[in-house]
C-alpha cells in the first residue's frame, strides 16, 4: 500500500472522528447545561520520516505524514439562563460545577434541574444526590415551596410556625485546575483525570436560583463544520476509489497473458 493511500484512509478516519463530536454536539442543542466538545488534529510523523528528519534529510516529508486527532476537548464557555421559576433550578454562573454520587463514584455537571427524592435529598433528574460542601448529599428536613438557595449556594427552608428561614445545608460547588480536559461519562456528566486536577470547592460559587443554565452549542457554527467535515469526507472517499481502480488495473494489466 503506497503512503498516498495510507494518508488519504488516515483522513477518512479523522474526519469520522471529527463528524462524532460535532454530531454529538448538535444532537445537545437543547440540553440543559450541556457543553460541546471540540477537537484538535495534527500530523504523525512515521517512524521512517522522523529518521530522516534526526539525519538531516531534506526530502520531503508529506508522503510520511498522516493526519489524526491529537486530543478533544470540553468547551466550558457560559451558556444563556433560562427562567424556570423553579426553586430547585439551579445555574451557575460563571465557574464551577455540581458534584453528584453516582454509582461509580462522585461525578460533575452543570446540569442543574434538580428535583427532591423520597427521602428528601435533593437529587438530579437520573436520581444522583447533589453533595454538599461537605461532600455528603444534602437531606431537607420537610418538603416545602419556600426554599431559597444564596448565590453561594447556601439553603434556607421557612418555617410556617415560626414564620423565619432555617438553615438547611449548601450546595457544593467545585472547580479543577483544567476543567477542558475533565472525562466526558455521557450526557451531562464529567469525572476528574490527572490532567484535569483534583477538585477543589470554588469560594467564589456564583448561583442562580429559579433558572438553567442552555446549552452553549452555536448551532449555526456547527452546521458549517458539518457540511464541511461530509464534503472532506466525500472527496477523500473518491481518491480512494480511484487509488482502488488503480490497483485493480495493474494487477489486471500484470495478470495478463502477453
Amino acid at each position: 500500500m503506497n503512503g498516498g493511500l495510507y494518508i488519504n484512509l488516515s483522513g477518512i478516519i479523522s474526519e469520522g472522528k471529527k463528524m462524532a463530536i460535532v454530531t454529538n454536539n448538535l444532537a445537545n442543542i437543547n440540553t440543559v447545561g450541556y457543553k460541546s466538545e471540540g477537537s484538535v488534529f495534527g500530523d504523525f510523523l512515521s517512524q521512517k520520516a522522523i529518521s530522516a528528519e534526526n539525519a538531516g534529510d531534506k526530502t520531503p516529508l508529506a508522503d510520511n505524514q498522516y493526519p489524526i486527532m491529537l486530543y478533544s476537548y470540553n468547551n466550558f464557555s457560559q451558556g444563556s439562563l433560562k427562567h424556570t421559576g423553579n426553586r430547585l433550578d439551579l445555574a451557575i454562573q460563571g465557574d464551577g460545577f455540581f458534584a453528584v454520587k453516582t454509582s461509580n463514584g462522585v461525578k460533575y455537571t452543570r446540569n442543574g434541574a434538580f428535583s427532591l427524592n423520597g427521602e428528601n435529598q435533593i437529587v438530579t433528574q437520573e436520581g444522583y444526590p447533589v453533595l454538599g460542601v461537605n461532600g455528603k448529599p444534602i437531606s431537607l428536613t420537610e418538603r416545602g415551596s419556600d426554599i431559597t438557595i444564596s448565590k453561594n449556594g447556601i439553603i434556607n427552608i421557612l418555617n410556617p410556625q415560626t414564620d423565619e428561614n432555617e438553615y438547611a445545608g449548601q450546595i457544593g460547588i467545585v472547580d479543577f485546575k483544567n476543567p477542558e480536559l475533565l472525562s466526558r461519562n455521557g450526557g451531562n456528566l464529567f469525572s476528574e483525570t490527572k490532567k484535569s486536577g483534583k477538585p477543589v470547592l470554588n469560594d467564589n460559587a456564583d448561583i442562580t436560583q429559579g433558572y438553567l443554565e442552555e446549552s452553549n452549542v452555536n448551532e449555526i457554527k456547527n452546521m458549517v463544520e458539518l457540511i464541511d467535515i461530509s464534503q472532506t469526507k466525500s472527496t477523500m472517499m473518491n481518491v480512494l476509489k480511484s487509488y482502488s481502480q488503480v490497483d485493480s488495473t495493474a494487477i489486471n494489466t500484470v495478470g495478463a497473458p502477453v
